[in-house]
């Protein structure tokens, strides 16, 4: 019975999750509908993920969003491999011009956990949260041992107007961890497949030397992570098993010592864990991780996060400065203001509203920290190539300035007189997800170059704490 509760548990919380905007507030009475159980044994479900942060109440009565613990153990969970996943995607993306994703195995088929989408106004799309359950499409057949599998080096389907080149990522001991995956138009393919099964099989390779390089979590002492002492209840228990595991793989000895549970006991709910489909176990049967499908919500989760709770923060920092205020993030390779608040710049002089612009990344206000977390060589790699060179070398080294400081101040690259200031906004995987920015007429920010670096910074790291960024920076 305990067993059957935590399935469901797990499954609620998968229900509200496994969504394009898992933060918008879902009625108790269709996630019972969903999961196929009774609305008053759902609510008090609900009631008890709440209490584990696994879900939050949303505004409306019976309503529940996704809780800020499930967005760090998504983050967490996803931390080792972040930067290379961005990379491989933006890299596919970039160089196809086309729309590139990964998906992972979930309880009803591939699940999308990341996407870089096409900058083509005809475009394949691919959300985070997207559900691939059609028998048909290449990323499913990737994954599958029978029907491609890791021994296949591309899958290939047409399905309406869309292509899609699909390849499995495996991990050392064979399994297909995620699938790497182009989607473009079928009035592009005829030049675009080629290039995206290059890319793609390149991308493959960068993504498996990461899981392969992905250490084993050292055991702890017992009771280190157990918490509260006392046999916890199902859900509890399991949440701190999969919190445990967020850090690494591990042994059944070393999740029973990490977490204080008998070994039996950790045996079980590993089980309720696996038919959930949230953890998955090793061909030898003898580690056990975190699966990839629980990746997505973070990233699910990050750009609202930042439009519901950005807008106070920003307009704090702009009322305090006087400067005008904004949040960016990474659209392709542009950036996207997300957040703004606009200043007076001087008598007679006015700012251009950027709410829902895109522009280059090369000469945006924050485009040098929303890349800071490439490598210098894989950011040229994927830089267009429409720039002329020393904009690009001018490019390169603020976003050498902006890794090694967590700040930067810069002047405009297209415009004279305006000086602008950006640092990181990070996630639960404490990955660079925004930039804040602050900008203004030179003249107004040069003699307060520090106090307003000072004050960018704290932009950056209060947003990054409404998101759930751990504590720790790298």
């Amino acid at each position: 019975m305990m067993t059957t509760h935590v399935v469901s548990g797990l499954n609620a919380v998968q229900v509200v999750g496994n969504r394009p905007d898992p933060t918008v507030a879902m009625p108790v009475g269709e996630i019972a509908e969903r999961l196929g159980t009774a609305l008053s044994s759902t609510s008090r479900l609900c009631g008890e993920l709440e209490e584990l942060e696994l879900l939050e109440r949303g505004k409306a009565y019976g309503t529940y969003r996704l809780g800020r613990r499930a967005i760090q153990l998504s983050g967490r969970a996803a931390a080792p491999f972040a930067r290379s996943v961005r990379y491989a995607l933006t890299l596919v993306a970039a160089l196809t011009g086309e729309t590139a994703c990964l998906a992972a195995p979930s309880a009803h088929g591939m699940r999308v956990v990341a996407s870089v989408e096409s900058v083509w106004t005809l475009r394949a799309q691919a959300k985070v949260g997207e559900l691939v359950d059609d028998a048909r499409r290449a990323i499913v057949r990737a994954a599958r041992p029978d029907d491609g599998g890791p021994e296949a080096r591309h899958v290939e389907s047409t399905v309406g107007m869309c292509v899609e080149i699909a390849v499995p990522v495996v991990s050392s001991t064979g399994q297909c961890v995620a699938v790497l995956a182009a989607r473009l138009p079928v009035s592009r393919a005829a030049k675009g497949v080629p290039q995206a099964r290059r890319l793609l099989d390149e991308a493959r390779r960068l993504l498996e030397r990461n899981v392969a390089d992905e250490p084993d979590r050292p055991n702890v002492a017992s009771g280190q992570t157990a918490g509260p002492e006392g046999s916890p209840p199902g859900l509890d228990a399991a949440l701190r098993i999969m919190w445990h595991l967020s850090a690494g793989r591990d042994s059944l000895a070393g999740i029973a010592s990490a977490t204080g549970l008998r070994p039996d006991r950790t045996r079980r709910l590993l089980d309720s864990c696996g038919r959930a489909g949230v953890v998955r176990q090793s061909p030898d049967g003898l580690e056990f991780e975190v699966s990839w499908a629980v990746h997505g919500w973070h990233r699910a989760a990050t750009v609202p996060m930042i439009l519901e709770k950005g807008q106070p923060l920003v307009a704090e920092a702009a009322n305090e400065t006087g400067v005008c205020a904004f949040i960016t993030v990474m659209n392709g390779m542009r950036s996207l203001t997300l957040v703004e608040e606009l200043q007076s710049v001087g008598e007679g002089l006015g700012m251009t509203p950027w709410l829902g612009r895109l522009a280059p990344i090369i000469g945006s206000d924050g485009g040098p920290t929303l890349v800071s977390d490439f490598e210098a060589g894989e950011l040229r790699r994927v830089l267009p190539t429409r720039h002329p060179p020393a904009q690009v070398e001018v490019f390169m080294r603020r976003f050498a300035r902006a890794g090694r400081d967590g700040v930067l101040s810069m002047k405009s690259i297209d415009e004279l007189g305006i000086i602008s200031i950006s640092a990181p906004v990070r996630d639960s995987s404490n990955s660079v997800a925004a930039a804040a920015c602050l900008v203004s007429s030179s003249d107004y920010i040069k003699p307060r170059a520090r106090e307003l670096e000072d004050v960018t910074r704290r932009l950056g790291a209060r947003v990054s704490r409404l998101i759930g960024a751990p504590d720790a920076t790298r």
